[in-house]
């Protein structure tokens, strides 16, 4: 069976594991299984937190969709590990840009802690 794609765009982990857990209400393949078991053991945050947290990096700061939903899956805590998130993109912020997506994703990361 040949699929075809209709539109694509960048999803957050946590919105990923909610269409995959949809889809395979029926069957799946071990494919489909395996991208589920490891969204079940990955994703961070709840979907609502996750979107609300993608978006507002998205509006202050005016970054891609691409490294604002790297940031909301991956949730580095250093500024350290966010360059290293921008750098992939050749992407630059100063200092005070990186505390900002520091404390953004501070909301998604107190989430793990409770």
């Amino acid at each position: 069976m040949v699929r075809k794609i209709i539109s694509q765009r960048p999803v957050t982990y946590a919105e990923a594991l909610e269409i995959l857990r949809e889809r395979l209400k029926e069957e799946g393949s071990d494919i489909q299984y395996a991208t589920l078991n490891y969204l079940e053991r990955f994703t961070k945050c709840e979907k609502d937190l996750a979107f609300k947290t993608y978006k507002k990096l998205k509006e202050e700061l005016k970054l891609s969709d691409e490294i604002c939903i790297m940031l909301v899956n991956i949730l580095p805590q250093t500024p350290e590990e966010v360059r290293t998130i921008l750098a992939s993109e050749d992407v630059t912020l100063t200092s005070e840009e990186i505390n900002k997506i520091l404390e953004i994703l501070s909301e998604c990361i107190k989430s793990l802690e409770e």
